[in-house]
């Protein structure tokens, strides 16, 4: 065989220059945070199917995607355990939300306020309202620990960090306003779309700090 001929023969032994890049994303830390996100989507989903418990489900959701980014432990048993601690210290809150949010809903598919006169700039307010509200407790979920004294405390802090934090304000929207898409696009993906509040509310806290 002449050199040409081996030059020209392809290298079994040879790894794609692609395959490298792969493995190392696919062994990277990015793809266990990845996984973990859906597992705290589906563990908050299951949590908050009360409705009442959305919020107390979102801030153990927060607390245990922060542990496994900081390598602390991050058992399922542990999120438990913090939904358990948040529901105690923030159930009213809980409830609140849930009520401020079944009527805002209500509002904007309800034909009865389009056939009110100024029934289209309600909805705009309320819609508006309801965003502002979304992006306040989905801070105050990320900031939860088992150590916060008070949720109302947590939920002041929240509001003033979303009236000086635009930037941190605008992802959270864009983050909602991706969630909306992904269910409009296929309802059944809203089992996911927790997760994704959860990993974005914990981006914007850790982008403050």
């Amino acid at each position: 065989m002449t050199s040409t001929e081996t030059a020209r023969r392809p290298d079994s032994g040879r790894v794609p220059p692609g395959a490298g890049r792969v493995a190392r994303v696919m062994s990277s830390r990015g793809l266990a945070l990845f996984s973990e996100t859906i597992v705290v989507s589906l563990a908050v989903a299951v949590l908050s199917i009360p409705a009442v418990t959305a919020l107390p489900a979102l801030a153990a959701g927060s607390a245990h995607l922060r542990r496994h980014v900081e390598g602390e432990s991050d058992s399922l048993a542990e999120l438990g355990r913090d939904f358990l601690r948040a529901l105690r210290s923030g159930w009213v809150w809980g409830v609140g939300a849930a009520a401020a949010f079944a009527a805002i809903s209500a509002t904007l598919t309800s034909p009865l306020i389009a056939g009110m006169p100024g029934g289209e700039v309600f909805r705009w307010v309320s819609a508006v309202l309801g965003a502002g509200i979304a992006v306040i407790l989905l801070r105050a979920a990320a900031d939860w620990t088992p150590a916060c004294p008070s949720w109302s405390a947590l939920i002041r802090g929240a509001a003033d960090r979303s009236r000086r934090d635009l930037t941190g304000t605008l992802l959270l929207l864009l983050a909602l306003g991706l969630a909306g898409v992904v269910v409009w696009m296929f309802a059944p993906l809203m089992v996911l779309v927790p997760g994704m509040l959860v990993l974005a509310g914990r981006a914007v806290v850790g982008r403050a700090q």
